[in-house]
């Protein structure tokens, strides 16, 4: 049997998977600096990896592949506040 899978944009889980590493990289942008941001691909990559087992493991391919992109777009950020640090 199938999960149901409707529109993405209704789905808190979709939602939750491609923005949980966005928000761990902003509040450490916030609260520390966003040369130190960096580090936050261990935590929201983690995070996401984890989001995305259990996704796969409920069938929710669209939650799967929306974590997958949220993981991309905290790489990016954190690459971004990596050349600050470090460039």
């Amino acid at each position: 049997m199938e999960a149901y899978e409707g529109p993405w944009i209704y789905d808190p889980m979709c939602w939750i998977g491609l923005t949980q590493g966005v928000l761990i990289w902003t509040l450490m942008t916030i609260y520390i600096s966003p040369e130190i941001a960096w580090i936050s691909f261990a935590c929201g990559g983690l995070i996401g990896f984890f989001i995305w087992l259990t996704a796969l493991g409920y069938r929710r391919i669209q939650v799967a592949k929306f974590t997958l992109y949220g993981i991309a777009i905290n790489a990016l950020l954190a690459v971004f506040s990596g050349w600050l640090a470090f460039g």
